[in-house]
């Protein structure tokens, strides 16, 4: 009897050493954690739109991620995504839904469809605000759901072409970058009322944003190119780095960039006190520039057409995309803070346009 007792009690505590193995376990990184998330638009049209997955440590890819955990595509131009809560929001422009899967696993957990035009996404208040350009001819908005998407709070018109959005001072600040036209504005929208605090004059065509060591919110106005009923090229809007004071809503400063060139991009150091622009269709080139600065160096700090680059938050590493053509995988090159390199060229899917950092 008493060997019965000892022998249950052996068993009882391996077990529980098995549990204790298992939640460990549990606690450890996802599939899809500890590496770059890059986001491949796929052809306009063609619903081929991808995620491809790039390790950290080695020169390990995973492409077409969404379709091979859920099996089905993922949908029509997948323009950006913004990570919160465990979750990962992939806005699909030309579909016009974003996706909602886990960050770990990649597995859908919700979507959100009949959005017109949607272009970028972030998560503030416990909500999620998505920009869409809306139709030709028309003034852009700013979707809000609960950050699940299982329900439609509002819609909030802003300026033309509603492009770039992030949170920042509390506020959600979005870029009306003209769409097929021209705007020059920063909308700021209280995230608690939903309404309109204030609409902001910034350079021409405002495109992205970022926010520096000194809590200032910068926006990328790249300009435009002008053409005539020909399509011929008729002339330029300028293109220019805005730094607007979160606590005024006003601008603090303006660095001219170029007459006519239209970068499209801009990130930040760790550190935040360094500036990368650049990239987009046609622009040769990753720029950096100082946030005390008045001036930029002429010279890119890294050469070559790149579709979109993205600045890793904790090595400063740049991770810059060339997308060749829409019919053919991409490709992603990984330079040093210094721009020297690459480190590391790895081939991702069709168009690539964006990173994440998971």
């Amino acid at each position: 009897m008493k060997r019965k007792v000892l022998l249950l009690s052996a068993l009882l505590a391996f077990l529980a050493v098995g549990m204790v193995s298992c939640e460990k376990d549990d606690s450890k990184p996802g599939k899809y954690e500890n590496g770059a998330i890059v986001l491949n638009e796929g052809a306009f049209t063609q619903s081929n739109a991808s995620v491809s997955w790039v390790s950290y440590q080695s020169d390990s890819v995973v492409n077409n991620v969404f379709e091979n955990v859920n099996a089905r595509p993922l949908g029509d131009v997948l323009q950006g995504a913004v990570k919160a809560n465990g979750k990962i929001y992939l806005v699909l422009n030309n579909s016009g839904k974003v996706v909602i899967v886990n960050s770990t696993d990649f597995v859908q957990s919700g979507e959100i469809n009949n959005l017109n035009n949607p272009r970028y996404a972030v998560v503030a208040d416990g909500k999620l605000f998505v920009s869409q350009w809306n139709g030709w001819g028309q003034k852009g908005a700013v979707m809000v759901y609960t950050a699940n998407g299982s329900e439609k709070i509002d819609s909030i018109p802003v300026g033309t072409g509603a492009e770039g959005i992030i949170y920042a001072a509390g506020k959600v600040w979005v870029a009306n970058s003209g769409g097929y036209g021209v705007d020059s504005t920063v909308t700021v929208i209280n995230t608690s009322t939903l309404q309109v605090e204030k609409n902001i004059n910034v350079g021409y065509c405002p495109k992205e944003f970022t926010v520096d060591a000194n809590g200032k919110v910068w926006v990328l106005c790249s300009g435009t190119t002008i053409y005539d009923e020909n399509w011929n090229i008729a002339g330029h809007k300028p293109s220019s780095l805005v730094a607007i004071n979160t606590s005024t809503m006003s601008v603090e400063k303006s660095v001219n960039l170029f007459n006519d060139m239209h970068p499209s991009h801009i990130d930040i150091s760790p550190d935040k006190q360094i500036i990368y622009f650049g990239g987009g269709f046609g622009f040769n080139g990753i720029y950096n520039v100082q946030i005390d600065a008045s001036s930029i160096n002429q010279t890119p700090l890294v050469s070559g057409y790149y579709y979109g680059f993205n600045v890793n938050p904790i090595s400063g590493d740049i991770y810059t995309l060339e997308a060749p053509n829409f019919t053919s995988p991409g490709s992603l090159k990984v330079y040093n803070s210094d721009g020297s390199g690459p480190k590391k060229t790895v081939s991702v899917g069709i168009g690539p346009n964006g990173v994440l950092f998971n």
